[in-house]
């Protein structure tokens, strides 16, 4: 059913029709401008119209009586849309609900701004830090610059032995070994002197074990120097820093004693590492001015 909106010309029509007619023709019996009429009323009520003859006497059912009075009735007049529902009162459950929730993102918003979360860098990021959860991150130790460095390193040590074997002799008993593996051993005088120099065989062999063993040793002390550096970072970070108090200068006196804020032995750290921190520094600085004031 299609419903459309009264208009002023659909009002006074349905005035013109009296209440006894409208519970025959069905039809509302009142209705509101701009309020909902089916189309099929407005059907029966232009029927009724124009079958009406007292109505078409007058003056406001001749201008009406143009083609038909259903054309007439239609014009101005659109498709009735209700309004949408009104939305369900919460229940009280809902609103209970509703009240804890927003009290506990409240107590977290506030524990939030006491106590920030600090988000570093990542691009300054310590790459042997832990996470939260303690476990290590984890990093991609073999870097571009490693790789070519020890690739330069074995490329340059193989060539320099191969031009030393073949700018220089080898040693008398190096040539006796290599020669009696690779050729006749040398002789006197100039075959001796000639002997001397190893054959091409001897001499790649010699330099491509040069060249391993440099490429492996470096590989092996890269190896240490990272399980030093991971060894000496575990290490630090177990290191718990005992804060002491230290009391007030009066006049040329000495410091008092420092006490320990907690319980444990009386313990004062003046910073951490082999030459101390900030504050060892500072207080050797200020030992000196102390030093120098008295003499």
């Amino acid at each position: 059913m299609v419903l459309l909106i009264a208009t002023d010309r659909i009002l006074a029509a349905l005035e013109a029709v009296p209440a006894a007619r409208r519970e025959e023709l069905d039809l509302p019996s009142s209705l509101d401008l701009y309020g909902p009429i089916a189309h099929s009323q407005l059907l029966r009520l232009s029927k009724h119209l124009q079958n009406d003859a007292e109505y078409n006497s007058t003056d406001r059912g001749r201008s009406m009586n143009g083609p038909t009075i259903l054309s007439a009735l239609l014009r101005g007049t659109k498709v009735y849309v209700p309004p949408p529902p009104k939305k369900p009162e919460p229940s009280p459950e809902y609103l209970a609900e509703k009240a804890r929730l927003q009290a506990l993102a409240e107590r977290q918003a506030y524990q939030r701004l006491l106590n920030p979360a600090y988000t570093p860098n990542p691009d300054h990021a310590d790459p042997y830090a832990t996470k939260a959860d303690g476990t290590p991150y984890s990093e991609d130790t073999l870097t571009p610059s490693l790789v070519l460095n020890i690739f330069l390193s074995t490329i340059i040590t193989g060539a320099a032995v191969y031009w030393c074997l073949t700018s220089f002799g080898m040693p008398r008993i190096l040539a006796s070994i290599f020669s009696a593996m690779t050729g006749p051993a040398p002789g006197d005088g100039m075959e001796a002197r000639d002997a001397v120099g190893a054959s091409e065989a001897v001499r790649v062999l010699l330099s491509f074990f040069a060249a391993l063993s440099v490429a492996v040793a470096e590989s092996v002390l890269y190896a240490v120097y990272l399980g030093k550096v991971v060894e000496a970072r575990n290490k630090e970070r177990k290191l718990k820093e005992k804060k002491v108090v230290i009391g007030p200068v009066e006049g040329d006196g000495d410091l008092d004693e420092g006490v320990i804020v907690g319980e444990g032995e009386k313990e004062e750290i003046w910073g951490k590492g082999v030459n101390g921190g900030v504050r060892r520094r500072m207080r050797e600085k200020w030992e000196r001015e102390q030093d120098q004031t008295q003499d």
